[in-house]
């Protein structure tokens, strides 16, 4: 369960941090200062270089001086992070442009005494270069950082959006017919329509909550609870078969809302329309690597055999919603053989949540 806190949104992403800067201390942020480093050094061998020969000996001094002076920073930044958690200062993003070129200043003084043959050049000019180089590409990362964020933070509030509109799609029609299904059985059948008016809460309840994501689990018990009540109203006509693999661990957590657009969708766009009605076939499966495949199959009625209407705006919006929480992890596929049309939904091995 996602806590709202005034670091992170809705959605679980970070939200805006102090001086707009993600963690430094991340490991996507250490491997980005590590990656950076490389290149530096790799800038500085080419231009400095007269040889091959002495090309190799210019990247690997500079790799290891470049390297030293990343990690000491990133580990004086972390820890004041962790000394000083409250303190706006470190968390800027400026810190970062102070503290490189402090202890580039360092690592030179100490690279120039502590040689043995000296440098052939002037320790000044050595200076001037190094706190030149060092100052420039900090401020460069710095702003390539910002900007990232910023744009992290736009696509997650593009992502609350788009969960709002997955959240409100109990449509009012479905209202409707769920509360005149309702009333119809209230005298020859309370206990059903009991039943359904809790299952119509907990749907109800779903487009209300605030937090992104739920277990597998609880978004099996939604599934249910909407195929209940669409069974009442649409009786023998809607036939549900499960095939669950024991193997699943049902309380990992994923975004919510993920499987019950799909089979929404496979009701009122293949089964309802149909007179004669039809199959629904979910099956939820292990694949390689801890992945879980869904598939949704739904038999399509005769005369819209050729077409799936109405729903791409559901498939495109669980298709963006993937991409932001796993990237190119996770994906959605959809193909039609004959009169059966089938939605796979592929997902990568998830967290536990421990009950």
């Amino acid at each position: 369960m996602v806590e709202n806190s005034p670091m992170t949104d809705r959605t679980g992403h970070p939200g805006p941090t102090l001086g707009g800067m993600p963690n430094l201390c991340s490991s996507s942020s250490l491997l980005l200062l590590v990656l950076v480093g490389f290149l530096s050094a790799l800038i500085f061998a080419l231009s400095g270089a007269e040889g091959a020969e002495n090309f190799w000996i210019e990247f690997g001094l500079a790799a290891f001086f470049i390297q030293w002076v990343v990690l000491v920073s990133a580990a004086l930044i972390c820890l004041a992070r962790r000394l000083f958690p409250a303190s706006r200062l470190v968390g800027a993003g400026w810190t970062l442009v102070l503290v490189v070129p402090l202890v580039t200043l360092v690592a030179t003084l100490a690279g120039h005494w502590l040689s043995p043959a000296g440098s052939e050049n002037p320790v000044s000019w050595v200076l001037v270069r190094n706190l030149s180089i060092s100052t420039l590409v900090s401020i460069a990362l710095v702003q390539y950082m910002v900007l990232q964020q910023r744009w992290r933070q736009q696509i997650a509030a593009q992502a609350d959006i788009r969960l709002d509109a997955l959240q409100a799609r109990i449509r009012p029609h479905f209202l409707f017919n769920t509360l005149n299904t309702v009333a119809s059985l209230i005298h020859d059948h309370p206990v059903d329509a009991e039943q359904a008016l809790l299952d119509l809460s907990d749907l109800l309840r779903s487009g209300l909550r605030v937090d992104s994501e739920h277990t597998l689990q609880e978004e099996l018990d939604l599934i249910r609870a909407y195929l209940r009540i669409e069974a009442l109203r649409l009786g023998s006509r809607l036939k549900v078969v499960w095939k669950i693999d024991e193997n699943i661990d049902m309380n990992q957590v994923r975004p919510a809302l993920l499987i019950q657009p799909l089979v929404e969708n496979a009701v009122l766009h293949g089964i309802a329309p149909n007179p004669d009605g039809g199959q629904l076939k979910i099956t939820l499966s292990m694949i390689r690597f801890g992945r879980i495949r869904v598939k949704i199959e739904n038999s399509m009625p005769p005369e819209r055999s050729d077409r799936r209407a109405g729903n791409g705006t559901a498939l495109d919006n669980i298709r963006q919603r993937l991409a932001l929480a796993y990237e190119e992890g996770a994906r959605l596929k959809t193909d039609q053989v004959g009169s059966v049309y089938r939605a796979t939904l592929t997902l990568p091995a998830g967290k536990t949540r421990f009950l």
